[in-house]
C-alpha cells in the first residue's frame, strides 16, 4: 500500500512540474521593445544579440558604419537577461525570473516565450553557477535547458517542447556540472540511493549509468564520456551514443632488444 501510495505521489508531482512548463507562458504585457535605428535591420548589418547595461538585450550591427550601434532593443520589467544563446534563427534569452525568450534578428522581433520550472531558482542560489544554461542540439534547432528538477527540451523556431523530463523522488539534478558535447548533454543525477549520470539528445533521455552521488561527467574522447567518481578519483569511460562501458585500447607491444 505505501509503495503504491509513492508511486502515486511521484506520478503526480511529474504532472505538476510539466503542466508548470507547458501552461505558465505569461503574455509579455508591459514589455518594452525600442527601435533606435530608422534603418531597418539588413543582412549586410550582421545584426547579432548583446546584453545592454540597461538590462535590455540588444540587437547591433556588427558590420558597416553602424558596426556597434544598437538597433533594437528589448526590455522585461523586473528581471534581468543573464544570458542570451544564439541558436538556429532565434537567439535565446535566458531571464532572472526563469523565463525564456525567443528573439529574432530579420525582422527584429520577440518570436516566443517560455518558462521553465526550476531556472529563477538556479540563478539565485548560484549567481555565479557557469554551468550549462542552454544546450545546442541538431545545429542549434533544438535546445535544453537543465535545472535541478527538470530537463527541458525544446524547438528552436517556436519554442514549442519537445520532452520535460523529471528526477525520480530523492533526486535532483546537477546542471552546474553538465558537459555539453557536440549533440549530447551529459549530467549527473545524485541521489538519496542509485544515483545515475544520464544523457540527453534531440529526443530526450538516451542512456543512464549507475554512479555515486558526487559522480561528475568529463570529456574524454570525440566518441566517448568519462564518469568521474569522487572522491576516489576514478573515471569510468562509456560510449557517447549508448552509456555502455567503451571498448578498451589495445596495448601496443614495443619491440624488445635483438
Amino acid at each position: 500500500m505505501r509503495t503504491a501510495l509513492a508511486a502515486l505521489i511521484v506520478i503526480l508531482a511529474a504532472v505538476g512540474v510539466g503542466a508548470a512548463a507547458r501552461d505558465h507562458r505569461p503574455a509579455p504585457f508591459g514589455d518594452s521593445v525600442v527601435v533606435h535605428s530608422n534603418d531597418t535591420v539588413s543582412k549586410e548589418d550582421g545584426g547579432a544579440f548583446r546584453i545592454g547595461a540597461d538590462g535590455s538585450v540588444q540587437l547591433y550591427a556588427t558590420r558597416g558604419s553602424d558596426s556597434g550601434h544598437t538597433l533594437w532593443s528589448y526590455k522585461r520589467p523586473g528581471s534581468e537577461p543573464v544570458s542570451v544563446v544564439p541558436l538556429a534563427g532565434i537567439t535565446v534569452a535566458v531571464w532572472s525570473d526563469g523565463m525564456l525568450t525567443g528573439v529574432r534578428a530579420d525582422p527584429a522581433a520577440v518570436a516566443w516565450h517560455r518558462f521553465v520550472p526550476g531556472l529563477a531558482d538556479r540563478l539565485r542560489l548560484h549567481p555565479a553557477d557557469v554551468g550549462v544554461l542552454v544546450a545546442s542540439l541538431d545545429r542549434g534547432k533544438v535546445f535544453l535547458v537543465p535545472t535541478a528538477q527538470v530537463v527541458m527540451e525544446y524547438n528552436t523556431a517556436d519554442g514549442s517542447i519537445r520532452s520535460d523530463t523529471l528526477p525520480q523522488a530523492g533526486c535532483s539534478y546537477a546542471p552546474a556540472q553538465a558537459l555539453a558535447l557536440d549533440d549530447l548533454l551529459v549530467l549527473a543525477r545524485p541521489c538519496d540511493s542509485y544515483s545515475t549520470v544520464e544523457a540527453f539528445d534531440g529526443t530526450g533521455r538516451v542512456w543512464q549509468v549507475q554512479s555515486t552521488p558526487l559522480a561528475r561527467p568529463v570529456a574524454t574522447g570525440t566518441t566517448t564520456v568519462g564518469i568521474r567518481d569522487v572522491p576516489w578519483l576514478t573515471t569510468q569511460v562509456v560510449q557517447r551514443l549508448t552509456g555502455k562501458p567503451a571498448p578498451a585500447l589495445p596495448i601496443r607491444t614495443l619491440p624488445g632488444p635483438r
